[in-house]
């Protein structure tokens, strides 16, 4: 029969091998997480200001426009780029139609990749956003209609935005993001208002805001 004394030790030199491994462990967790830790940011939330009904005699006005033009892509998770013409066309009946079912896409506005020394650190703070179909009206609730996004400038995110599900104009307003040639805007749908008869994501019009 083993001593009660020997067996004692025997555990107590077999807990002091283990913890030593232990703490490794838990250092090695540490170092492995803190990445994700670094990274994780809690974005401030913007609330879109619902304003004035889209009406298309109005259509057209100040935009960034008045500094420069930009190309907008609609990027599908998975997919590649594809080039959106419909979304600042100036036209109450035309509008884009997100290709994907879910959520995910991205809306990136390309800047030009010249520009002028003049027009260097142009000040960007803001878009207009009229969400779904709106012409005719009876077609508002039949496509999706964005309800979140997240905003990103040349890849990284600096807000997310909550809109109201509204066929008026939404404007979100942000401080100034300055803007060189070569910088990117990108608009992320996070969640969707369902639509009645098809999951898609619907705008009728998304106008950059700046220059002035």
């Amino acid at each position: 029969m083993v001593p009660v004394k020997i067996v004692y030790e025997r555990e107590n030199l077999r807990n002091a091998r283990l913890q030593p491994d232990f703490l490794s462990f838990r250092f090695l967790l540490a170092i492995l997480l803190l990445p994700l830790l670094l990274n994780a940011q809690t974005l401030p939330v913007l609330k879109a200001q619902v304003s004035e009904p889209v009406i298309q005699e109005f259509m057209g006005g100040c935009s960034m426009k008045c500094a420069f033009p930009w190309q907008t892509f609609a990027i599908v998770p998975g997919k590649s780029p594809q080039p959106v013409y419909k979304l600042d066309d100036n036209d109450a009946s035309t509008g884009w139609i997100d290709a994907n079912i879910s959520v995910g896409t991205k809306l990136q506005f390309q800047f030009p990749k010249k520009l002028p020394s003049d027009f260097r650190d142009t000040p960007f703070y803001g878009f207009d956003m009229a969400s779904g179909v709106i012409k005719p009206l009876t077609m508002f609730k039949v496509y999706a209609r964005v309800k979140k996004a997240r905003l990103y400038f040349n890849g990284k995110a600096f807000a997310d935005v909550a809109f109201s599900d509204s066929y008026r104009w939404q404007r979100v307003h942000f401080d100034d993001l300055m803007v060189n040639q070569g910088d990117t805007f990108t608009f992320e749908i996070l969640e969707v208002y369902p639509g009645e008869k098809f999951p898609n994501a619907a705008i009728t019009e998304f106008v950059l805001q700046g220059a002035h």
